[in-house]
């Protein structure tokens, strides 16, 4: 099942308990995480084949998605593995918490950056035979995460302990669900034997969630019951469901019914078997077995088409081969039609660039030509400019009955070739120059081939010299240079055309080799670099000046010939048996090889052992790609950068990967739909370059960074660029950024304790995980070491420091980021006082407090008596002035101080009794006022109030 694009693909899932075949989930670029919530298949059990999710956007776990998934069987597996996660952006962890069961294949795990949650895994309780083959790299490291199983730092019951690499720890999927052992029921009861992934019932193999065997009737048994067969791998038919079953595929030939095929109903008879018409069964072949492929007029323009025809013995129908590009094409061809003994109409082979020889048709002995090319070709091979070889004639038989055979514009296949054919085939007569053109096959080859002979050899245990005779073509200067060709060979089988194609990709190491100065002087050359006491395969082929003009066209060639190198650690000449070898002044020296011969290099063991693990990373990568991809028309861009430097964009997804505190200079989040919370902003660039390498410049340290490439052409403003190819890499750490900025500070917490501060790294290597502080009293030399994680440090802004002994303290602190250690930070030295020093310090302090707190209370004191005797002053001044006329009445008095008087005063005063009429007016009776006054005298005064003087002064100006 493949859900691809889009999430509602997932639908197909709905109420599925039981995938028979495979499960993929792949290129969704467009999702987000709030896309998968509430999205669940609790229904699905079980996938007989394989499952496979590769870059979906926005899925953070399988948790949800598939709850109750318990067994992978791996029936049919994707390059030998069961599961594959590859290339997940978003992934938090796996999440299969009721996965107990890989039956077959293995586990591959790479490239998901934000994964966690793979070290708590024991793989041998998924799949203990297969444990050494299960291949995770390339996700987030241990460290980043926080890897921590259920029961730990609560009082739930943790999870079981297993040793995986001589390490006891908890295993689990998520700090939430712990890792399943043997199948067993939800009270803890062990099932049947039989039961995979949990039962109802303990015991009772009807009850299973799914079988270890076989399912039949809804019981599991150990095998299919007489008279069923095994179908998938997992359940038991009968012949007659096994006959109703067709095989599905868009390849109208594949379309075939169900085999039985030793207790199995099959798609097909496997490899060695056919079957017939009348019969459901398979029965072994008499040599090859035949495979019937009716195509009509089948067209191979790629290996990908060429693939549709691997296993054909007989094509009813006719082939056109016009293969223009590829890679490897010799071995990919071979795999494909290699097997192809019969073509019953015709063959054409029309603007195939990339082909060399038609060697890869290496079975091919009849072309019966039922329908012909213009009614009249059985063979047809025009327009193709590299074409060489047609067959080895020395081992190949070719059968043409009826029809011609047409050559045209093949300027590289000598004549010689073909009219070699012509007698192999029985074609001679048949055609006439006009079909066999001489002026346009052959025109541009170097056909008229003289045979070079080697004259020396010396070998050595990692090179090989060698000189052949000197070729003198009857033009001297048609001469150009040597090619020499060489591989290593461990048998004397070796064609010079085997493994060679037109786009570059060949077995043959090649070497140029100039002409001597000297035209008496026999060509050599000097192979190095090569293994010892292995054995190579070796020609030399000269580079002719070649013209259409007649007499013009010659060349020269030697036979393929095979040169041991000697064992390791000799280094003696020798001359080779091959009687290829002219009898030439190289000296000769026999010897016993096989006993001096010495043990590989250690060195080039480990250098071919890590070739081969690159080799096979490609080669996944290459059957990932090809697997998955669908061709579809392009897709259009809107814009490319033309001028070569790099824009800055806004992009709505995860490219540069850093914490969140590191993200300032990023721009405000954009609204969201409602009900969605935002994604995180994030800076995008963009380079165009015209090589492939580029050296981006100005990042962030220590920072993870995904990188997108895209090959775009001339037409990509209307065609669009390619698909992305993308990976992630992270920048390498600044050394000094996660270093303590300022000094360490210290004050007294409370008794026996200290609070240190400090601050924190201004722009770290990612995360700040902890600090450490180091301290030692001075009379001890044991140092203790605190670990204080970056929260508890954001409490306080430090740590505090408790139960110490009373004396002399020093300290240093340092900062733990994501890519390591910081430096230390100075010592601070820091006191802790004893019980004595305690009561003497609070003497002196009460020496030092009592003299203050008394100078504070006299200073207070004599503020209120200047303040309250600047009040009396003023009154006493007016009381006692000279003229009795111009002093205040005693009411006059009362007025001017009653709001500083005592609450009481207003109750039990003369001034504010009912006697005193004016109610305390402040204004005198007249009983109480004097006659007006003469004119000779002034007139009183009213009583100043301290608004109406400055402080201090008095009535008349006078202080």
């Amino acid at each position: 099942m493949d859900i691809r694009n889009d999430i509602s693909q997932l639908q197909k899932l709905e109420n599925c308990s039981i995938i028979e075949g495979n499960l993929q989930i792949l290129l969704m670029f467009t999702t987000g995480a709030e896309d998968f919530r509430g999205l669940s298949f609790p229904r699905l059990l079980m996938i007989t084949e394989y499952l496979l999710l590769f870059r979906v956007y926005g899925l953070e776990s399988l948790r949800d998605l598939f709850p109750n998934l318990s067994v992978i069987r791996g029936t049919n597996l994707f390059f030998s593995y069961a599961l594959v996660i590859f290339e997940m952006p978003h992934l938090r962890d796996v999440g299969l918490h009721s996965l107990g069961h890989v039956l077959r294949g293995s586990i591959r795990i790479e490239r998901n950056q934000e994964l966690c949650h793979l070290s708590t895994i024991d793989w041998g309780l998924l799949l203990p035979d297969a444990v050494d083959n299960t291949y995770i790299v390339g996700n987030k490291l241990a460290e980043e995460c926080a890897d921590v199983c259920p029961g730990i730092l609560d009082v739930e019951k943790p999870c079981a302990q297993t040793s995986v690499n001589g390490q006891l720890d908890y295993r689990c999927w998520t700090s939430s669900y712990c890792q399943k052992g043997l199948a067993c029921t939800a009270t803890g009861e062990c099932c049947h034997a039989e039961c995979l992934g949990g039962c109802g019932r303990p015991r009772d193999n009807r009850a299973c969630v799914a079988c270890r065997h076989f399912h039949f009737n809804g019981h599991c048994l150990p095998s299919c019951p007489p008279r069923t067969y095994e179908y998938e791998g997992w359940r038991c038919v009968t012949a007659e469901y096994c006959a109703s079953l067709r095989k599905v595929s868009d390849n109208p030939r594949d379309a075939s019914k169900f085999v039985i095929h030793q207790r199995q109903c099959l798609s097909e008879c496997p490899s060695g078997y056919t079957r017939n018409e009348s019969s459901i069964f398979c029965h072994k072949c008499e040599g090859l077995c035949p495979k019937e492929c009716k195509v009509g007029t089948k067209t191979i323009d790629s290996t990908r088409a060429a693939q549709e025809l691997g296993g054909c013995t007989l094509i009813e129908g006719n082939l056109i081969l016009n293969i223009r590009r590829g890679y490897n094409l010799a071995s990919e061809l071979q795999s494909s039609l290699g097997l192809i003994e019969t073509i019953t109409g015709f063959l054409k082979i029309k603007h195939s660039f990339a082909l060399v020889s038609l060697s890869f048709f290496k079975n091919l002995k009849l072309i019966r030509g039922d329908s012909m090319v213009d009614g009249n070709y059985t063979l047809y091979v025009l327009d193709n400019q590299n074409l060489q070889q047609l067959w080895d004639w020395n081992h190949h038989v070719l059968s043409i009955p009826v029809g011609k055979m047409y050559f045209a514009f093949n300027p590289k296949l000598c004549l010689a070739e073909i009219y070699h054919m012509e007698e192999v085939t029985g074609t001679k007569g048949r055609q006439n120059k006009a079909e066999i053109n001489p002026r346009t096959n052959g025109d541009r080859a170097s056909c008229k081939t003289q045979t070079l002979r080697f004259i020396s050899n010396v070998t050595e245990s990692d090179r090989i010299f060698l000189k052949w005779e000197r070729y003198r073509p009857p033009e001297y200067r048609d001469l150009l240079s040597f090619i020499v060709y060489y591989k290593e060979s461990p048998f004397q089988n070796v064609s010079e055309y085997v493994g060679q194609d037109a786009c570059g990709a060949q077995s043959w190491n090649v070497l140029d080799v100039d002409l001597p100065l000297s035209s008496e002087q026999a060509p050599g050359v000097a192979l190095l670099n090569l293994r010892p006491w292995t054995q190579y395969a070796i020609f030399v082929r000269a580079i002719t000046l070649t013209t259409a003009e007649e007499g013009r066209n010659y060349g020269a060639q030697s036979e393929v010939v095979y040169i041991r190198t000697m064992p390791a650690g000799l280094k003696l000449p020798t001359s080779s048996a091959d009687t290829r070898f002219g009898d030439g002044d190289g000296p000769e020296v026999e010897q016993d090889a096989e006993e001096r011969c010495c043990p590989c290099r250690p060195a080039d063991g480990q250098l071919r052992m890590e070739g081969e693990a690159e080799s096979f990373e490609k080669k996944f990568e290459n059957f990932l790609h090809n697997s998955i991809t669908i061709p579809r028309p392009p897709w259009k861009v809107t814009s490319i950068n033309k001028n070569g430097q790099r824009t800055p964009k806004r992009r709505r997804d995860v490219v540069a990967v850093t914490s969140p505190a590191n993200t300032s200079s990023a721009e405000p989040p954009a609204p969201s739909r409602a009900g969605r919370e935002p994604k995180p902003d994030f800076q995008i660039f963009e380079d165009k370059v015209v090589r492939d390498r580029v050296v981006l410049s100005r990042l962030r340290h220590f920072t993870e960074y995904r990188i997108d490439i895209h090959a775009c052409n001339h037409a990509a403003h209307t065609v669009g660029c390619s698909a992305a190819t993308f990976v992630f890499a992270r920048t390498m750490p600044e050394l000094q950024a996660d270093n303590i900025p300022g000094n360490v500070t210290w004050e007294p917490a409370s008794k026996n304790s200290v609070l240190l501060r400090w601050e924190e790294p201004r722009n770290p290597n990612g995360l700040i995980l902890k600090y450490e502080i180091k301290y030692s009293r001075e009379s001890e030399e044991v140092t203790t070491v605190v670990c204080v994680s970056r929260h508890r440090y954001s409490k306080y802004g430090g740590v505090h420091l408790a139960l110490l002994q009373p004396g002399n303290y020093s300290a240093k602190v340092r900062a733990t980021s994501l890519a390591g250690n910081g430096s230390w930070t100075g010592l601070i030295k820091f006191y802790i006082l004893g019980p004595a020093e305690e009561e003497s310090g609070s003497f002196y302090i009460l020496l030092t407090v009592t003299p203050v707190v008394l100078m504070v209370l006299i200073s207070c004191l004599a503020i209120f008596v200047f303040f309250y005797n600047k009040k009396s002053h003023e009154l006493m001044c007016l009381c006692w002035q000279q003229n009795p006329r111009q002093r205040p009445s005693f009411l006059q008095l009362l007025e001017t101080i009653k709001n500083d008087m005592a609450p009481a005063f207003r109750t039990l005063s003369f001034f504010y009794s009912p006697e005193n009429g004016r109610r305390g007016s402040g204004e005198p009776s007249d009983a109480e006022t004097d006659p007006s006054p003469g004119e000779d005298e002034p007139p009183a005064s009213p009583l100043p109030t301290r608004k109406d003087h400055s402080p201090g002064r008095l009535p008349n100006g006078t202080a």
